[in-house]
């Protein structure tokens, strides 16, 4: 079973994935649904960014991807994300309440 939720796998420059992925309440028919959505990221693959979306978050029902074009730019609300998504991350490596994952 899939949450019906957007998601886009986004190749920003050669080696760096990223992939946004609209929120489980975001209002449905929004103009651009990423103005409801968090994005994960950068990974070094695309192979690496689906595996996190699969170990981390309930199956979306599908998504599209977008390898890198050279001049691509990100646009003010991909830089806003990705913003959001290095905050994050280096939020979590500073907690004293990390999980750590068993191998």
């Amino acid at each position: 079973m899939s949450t019906n939720s957007e998601c886009s796998f986004v190749e920003v420059k050669r080696g760096e994935w990223w992939y946004v992925l609209e929120d489980y309440h975001a209002p449905k028919n929004a103009w651009d649904w990423r103005e409801y959505a968090t994005a994960y990221g950068p990974f070094s693959t695309l192979d690496v960014a689906t595996g996190h979306l699969s170990r981390n978050h309930a199956n979306p029902g599908g998504w599209s991807e977008s390898p890198y074009k050279p001049g691509y730019k990100p646009d003010d609300i991909m830089k806003k994300l990705m913003r959001a998504a290095n905050r994050r991350k280096k939020a979590q490596a500073s907690s004293p309440y990390r999980v750590l994952r068993l191998r």
